[in-house]
């Protein structure tokens, strides 16, 4: 499976990006692209209701889209007229209906501040901050069904220092976002996969 087999060999892959507050991942997938870092462009930021993505967008230059209710509906007919080759979760607070989801998988991935299974769902630092975790992380995975429950592509791990504040955690997991959600954006773009028994596996691997 090659998601770039979607778009022609002279065209740079097309991505959607959906938020619904801050932006910073979104950001930090438009200055991989702006750097070249990411070979992909932005077709456009759809968000679900009024945010500072919003205004991220606006001084990037990209078009955002704020959904209209039905939100699902709307968002359907976004992706079928944009027809991208990945569709990019970025902090978008939504659970994207079940027919949605098997119409696309697995274009649509998304990234959790946490090491799935663990603190699925929202606050996921802030549960795990409470709960005392000694090793926090982000988990990057394919959009299925279920809430966060996904074939996992990639996690990354950091250890929680004893004198750290949720504050701190925070910092550090969203450190670990901006680093690698835009990496494997563009290596799903550019490298075969395949995804057998839930198990993830870049193609080219022995």
């Amino acid at each position: 499976m090659n998601l770039s087999s979607s778009s022609t060999s002279n065209s740079t892959p097309c991505i959607v990006v959906a938020a619904s507050g801050n932006g910073s991942n979104f950001q930090a997938i438009a200055d991989a692209i702006e750097g070249e870092k990411l070979h992909a462009r932005i077709a456009c930021l759809i968000v679900d209701r009024p945010c500072y993505a919003i205004e991220r967008a606006h001084m990037l230059g990209i078009e955002s889209i704020l959904l209209e209710r039905p939100w699902y509906k709307h968002f359907e007919e976004i992706i079928d007229h944009i027809g991208p080759t990945l569709i990019v979760l970025a902090g978008f607070m939504r659970i994207i209906p079940s027919h949605i989801v098997e119409r696309f998988f697995p274009k649509i991935i998304n990234i959790h501040p946490a090491l799935l299974p663990a603190f699925p769902g929202k606050n996921a630092i802030e549960q795990s901050f409470e709960y005392g975790v000694k090793i926090a992380g982000i988990t990057i995975h394919f959009v299925d069904s279920g809430v966060d429950t996904g074939p996992i592509i990639l996690q990354k791990a950091i250890e929680v220092k004893e004198n750290w504040d949720l504050e701190t955690l925070e910092n550090h997991i969203h450190e670990l976002e901006h680093r690698y959600y835009w990496q494997v954006i563009d290596t799903l773009l550019t490298r075969p996969f395949s995804i057998e028994n839930r198990k993830f596996k870049w193609g080219d691997e022995e």
